[in-house]
């Protein structure tokens, strides 16, 4: 009876699970054309240390050195979803968080929200050699735009970003791939 009711709560999981990642798109994406055009010649596995792209499946993310496991997917509507990972790369393990959203051409936009282990450990002296590294065209980016050293065409630049943060976090579909 025990091993019944064990047996019958591990089938619910194994199932609910499957169930969950049933709302993800169906195929293979890749983080770029180029990562696609790979995959049609060769598996994820094959590519080993030439897999320079992130791969995305309903079961979950694969890079060169760290594989991402879908252990929930929440539908938010028919085209966005929320996904909890858990990840590993050589000896480091840690959860994470994906947000989904598949647009009209069926390629995905991937927003990613990993919580790095190392900025708990930062001291003073880190913190200010991170203000060293910051790019001179961020500082003031977000000041009054009625100052003096504003100009037309930083407005542009600064409506350009978005476009390409978006293109950081495109997956495009790839059509035939081997898995």
């Amino acid at each position: 009876m025990h091993r019944a009711a064990l047996l019958a709560f591990g089938a619910w999981l194994a199932s609910s699970g499957f169930a969950l990642a049933q709302g993800l798109p169906e195929g293979v994406f890749a983080s770029s054309k180029e990562g696609c055009a790979k995959l049609k010649e060769k598996t994820v596995a094959e590519l080993g240390q030439d897999l320079d792209f992130t791969v995305l499946s309903k079961t979950g993310v694969t890079a060169n050195a760290q594989r991402c496991d879908f252990v929930g997917v929440t539908p938010r509507n028919a085209t966005s979803w929320l996904a909890t990972a858990f990840c590993e790369e050589p000896g480091y393990a840690f959860p994470d968080l994906f947000a989904i959203v598949q647009n009209k051409t069926g390629d995905l936009s991937v927003t990613r929200m990993t919580v790095q282990q190392d900025s708990y450990d930062e001291t003073d002296e880190d913190s200010s050699a991170l203000a060293d590294d910051l790019d001179p065209s961020e500082v003031g980016r977000h000041e009054g735009s009625g100052s003096a050293g504003s100009s037309t065409a930083d407005e542009g630049a600064a409506s350009e970003a978005p476009a390409a943060d978006d293109a950081l976090n495109a997956y495009f579909r790839c059509e035939s791939g081997k898995q």
